[in-house]
């Protein structure tokens, strides 16, 4: 199943704030962060696991501390002004960026996607099962100016909109990070200041990141890499939704390759590539995932969650699923049980 969601800055960045909150609202439970302008949302159990962090800087930018994993494919439509401005870093995983202008990618490890200063539209997925912890840096375009400091904003202009186009869209789509680069968004995540100073903190990060971006002392390496054509990503999205829809049917890779019209070694290639898993690989952590929902939010027997997610025989199902979660089917029924009285409880 994929759930679907949009964004749009058409009614002005203050409404396009409150869509993301509805969005984060949607997919997990909002808890205080501790603090005055820190809003933490853990996704729900039906949804996936892992937090949404979000802080509130200076003059309204938004500094957003993702790691999560969705148990189902997510879509996020975006239809954004030219006066948006974000960073997106990918500490590790992946996701999809198609933009309309621009193209089609992977966004992965290491990667920093910085947007365009046009108006742009697309869609990210994330993909089912995959593990994605990243840093997002939004604002108005204006009120970033305040973090150039006496610089002056006339330098991001200069080095980074100044660029010729094609590299431009080369570092929206995502480029590698060098090292001292990647170093500061990773210290995002492990500031031990008392929580009433975060925040002075998590603005001299934003103020040294974008510095280091500008100064431009360690271009990003690694070459452009060339983008999947917008169908053959089109195309393998299909396989995971293919096989779940014919479970017990024995498929294999030629068969896969041929019911989507590629070769056997684009198909392994472009699958690895979007979801960083094999095909049988991702299909059996699905599989495992949907018994584990299966188990905690339906009275069904374990013979008959081990038929509905593609195991004929219980006892191959249950060896499964001890080597995926540390447990057998009926301990982790049982142990999420006692875990929703205890949340019921408190």
């Amino acid at each position: 199943m994929t759930r679907r969601f949009s964004l749009t800055s058409a009614r002005g960045y203050a409404d396009l704030g409150r869509q993301y909150r509805d969005f984060y609202a949607a997919i997990g439970t909002c808890r205080g962060g501790g603090v005055e302008g820190v809003r933490v949302y853990d996704l729900r159990p039906g949804t996936g696991v892992g937090s949404v962090t979000v802080h509130e800087l200076l003059h309204g930018v938004t500094l957003t501390l993702y790691d999560l994993t969705f148990h189902d494919e997510l879509i996020l439509d975006f239809d954004l002004a030219g006066d948006y401005f974000e960073l997106e870093y990918c500490v590790d995983g992946l996701m999809h960026l198609e933009e309309r202008a621009t193209g089609a990618t992977v966004f992965g490890a290491n990667e920093l996607s910085i947007s365009h200063s046009r108006a742009s539209a697309g869609r990210l997925v994330r993909p089912a099962g995959q593990r994605y912890r990243g840093v997002s840096i939004a604002a108005r375009r204006e009120a970033v100016t305040v973090f150039f400091g006496s610089l002056g904003a006339a330098a991001w202009e200069e080095s980074v909109e100044g660029m010729p186009a094609e590299l431009r869209d080369a570092h929206y789509l995502g480029r590698q990070a060098p090292p001292e680069l990647a170093a500061a968004f990773a210290d995002l995540f492990t500031c031990a200041l008392p929580a009433r100073f975060r925040a002075l903190y998590l603005e001299s990060k934003v103020m040294e990141i974008l510095a280091r971006i500008v100064a431009g002392t360690e271009p990003p390496r690694g070459p452009v890499r060339p983008p999947m054509a917008e169908y053959e990503i089109e195309r393998i999205r299909r396989v995971p939704e293919l096989l779940m829809e014919n479970l017990h049917e024995q498929h294999t890779g030629e068969s896969l390759a041929r019911a989507l019209g590629m070769t056997p070694k684009r198909l392994n290639e472009g699958f690895k590539q979007l979801y960083g898993d094999t095909v049988f690989n991702h299909h059996r952590n699905a599989c495992l995932r949907r018994a584990s929902m299966l188990l905690v939010e339906t009275d069904l027997s374990v013979a008959a969650v081990a038929l509905r997610c593609g195991y004929s025989s219980p006892s191959n199902f249950c060896h499964a699923f001890k080597k995926h979660y540390g447990r057998t089917p009926r301990q982790y029924r049982a142990g999420r049980a006692v875990a929703g009285v205890r949340e019921a409880v408190s």
